[in-house]
């Protein structure tokens, strides 16, 4: 099932062309990479995907928005409260199973300010995977993440993917095998 499609796709910021003439397609049960240097486009992209940045040359269902979680580059959580606060005001269950998983259960009643980077980033991700949508679309998503928990990610991925869904990515990590790439950097 076709998700997205663009035709000639381009977008600029500040009359400075970003990317331009993309095409391509992307379907459920898959993994797509978009990848490219910085300044490339990976984020922008995204957030037109996401519906953030409303664009013409893409097209897609619109019910496919109520089936999407975005996480950009900020993790989105109050930085004054505690890690279970955060999951409370936005009615998310805290997931015993995932917070074991990414080293996040002694954390539970940590204050977000005292969290590092990577633990942020992993709180931020089990918010995006509890969240039950369809199609994910995740900005840098192994970003601050050591290899143990880069490799649970994986695992997730592959887990969410065989239910029939959809994981889109900026990613200039290393590269998944099983991914779609999209390629940004010859796009200008």
């Amino acid at each position: 099932m076709i998700l997205y499609k663009t035709t000639n796709l381009s977008y600029e910021i500040d009359s400075r062309t970003i990317f331009s003439n993309l095409d391509f397609e992307i379907s459920s049960n898959a993994i797509y990479e978009i990848r490219g240097n910085n300044g490339s486009g990976k984020s922008s992209l995204l957030k037109i995907l996401s519906g953030l940045n409303k664009m013409d040359k893409v097209y897609y269902d619109e019910n496919l928005e109520s089936n999407i979680t975005y996480l950009g580059h900020k993790n989105g959580f109050v930085e004054e409260i505690s890690l279970r606060d955060n999951f409370e005001i936005i009615g998310v269950p805290i997931n015993d199973t995932l917070f074991k998983r990414f080293g996040l259960t002694k954390l539970k009643n940590q204050k977000f300010f005292n969290l590092s980077f990577g633990e942020k980033r992993k709180a931020a991700l089990v918010r995006a995977i509890t969240s039950k949508k369809k199609i994910w679309i995740l900005d840098e998503p192994f970003a601050g993440l050591d290899k143990e928990s880069i490799k649970n990610l994986k695992k997730v991925f592959y887990e969410h993917i065989e239910k029939g869904v959809c994981i889109i990515m900026a990613n200039h990590q290393e590269e998944l095998d099983e991914s779609v790439k999209i390629h940004l950097e010859n796009n200008v």
